[in-house]
């Protein structure tokens, strides 16, 4: 360390002030510019303290002989211009050693979230399983964890140890996380009936009983589905009693229709019917019977099913 030397009486005794400037120029030129190591750092703020000492005992001496003559004026004058350059540097080396304290826990801790979300990106295959990871293992968490990290740690070495510490647990909680999600998952999945579980997601994020869940909604779905076949075998067995009895009146108005006809003349009636008798099809749900009379037969042989509220189709059969 160097110091300023100013004694006077009405003249200046002595004084080392050419020397105390050139020393000064030069301890300046030489503070610490790069910022990579603890020892970088340690040195900087070794340096702040010093300039700090050197302007306070600049300015010291420069108050010893405020009241001198012209030459002692210029000394202090000297002296003044060396404090306050002293004051400007300690006051930017104090920013800047913030800012390059700042900058390297930024650089510290981006690298190992970095690192963090690489692998959630290799251990993550499925969008669900994603999905629920952000909702039990958010990336703020991770952000915040690895930033707490870095409090009250002093130097480089401390401060790495701590963020690559925390980074390592993040990474195996992560891993236990996203295994426990698989899981659950696949058991959804080996329920066979995926469609029962819309809410996959938030299931498997949960801690629920997932067995008891499945086992439950599957128990459920069968009790759907045998509702559904009965109610469908209920419905087949009244078409089908239905359509007989549909038969069974159809076959009823045929026989009255045929028992009407005349049984005398035949030969006769037949040539005089023989243009107005034709061949017909009547269509009935899941069902098509062949007629052959008059257009009037049949809407006589119909008139019981069309009682019935039955909505039927005719059409006449082509002659071959």
């Amino acid at each position: 360390m160097f110091d300023l030397i100013l004694s006077t009486e009405s003249k200046v005794l002595s004084t080392n002030i050419d020397t105390f400037k050139k020393q000064a120029e030069q301890y300046l030129a030489n503070l610490t510019k790069t910022f990579e190591t603890d020892e970088d750092f340690g040195q900087a703020k070794a340096e702040i303290k010093d300039l700090g000492e050197l302007e306070k005992k600049t300015r010291t001496a420069i108050d010893n002989v405020l009241n001198g003559n012209q030459e002692i004026a210029a000394l202090i004058d000297t002296a003044k211009e060396i404090a306050e350059r002293f004051r400007t540097e300690r006051l930017n080396r104090e920013k800047l050693v913030k800012a390059k304290e700042a900058e390297l826990k930024e650089s510290l801790a981006t690298q190992a979230i970095t690192e963090i979300d690489t692998l959630r990106e290799q251990l993550v295959k499925e969008s669900d399983i994603s999905i629920a990871l952000s909702m039990t293992f958010p990336k703020s968490t991770i952000n915040n964890r690895i930033k707490d990290s870095q409090k009250n740690k002093r130097t480089i070495d401390s401060l790495t140890k701590a963020i690559n510490a925390e980074k390592t647990l993040i990474i195996t909680e992560m891993t236990a996380e996203v295994t426990r999600l698989i899981n659950r998952l696949e058991q959804i999945k080996q329920s066979g009936k995926i469609w029962l579980f819309n809410d996959a997601v938030e299931l498997i994020a949960s801690d629920a009983d997932l067995a008891e869940i499945i086992k439950q909604r599957i128990e459920e779905e069968q009790q759907r589905e045998a509702e559904l076949k009965a109610q469908a075998e209920q419905e087949a067995k009244e078409k089908a009693e239905a359509i007989a009895a549909i038969k069974e009146k159809l076959n009823q108005s045929k026989k009255e229709i045929n028992e009407q006809a005349p049984q005398t003349e035949t030969q006769v009636i037949h040539q005089e019917t023989q243009a107005e008798t034709a061949q017909f099809i009547l269509k009935i749900p899941a069902q098509e019977i062949p007629f052959t009379g008059t257009l009037e037969q049949l809407r006589e042989y119909f008139a019981p099913v069309k009682a019935l509220g039955i909505k039927a189709t005719i059409s006449r059969k082509n002659k071959e």
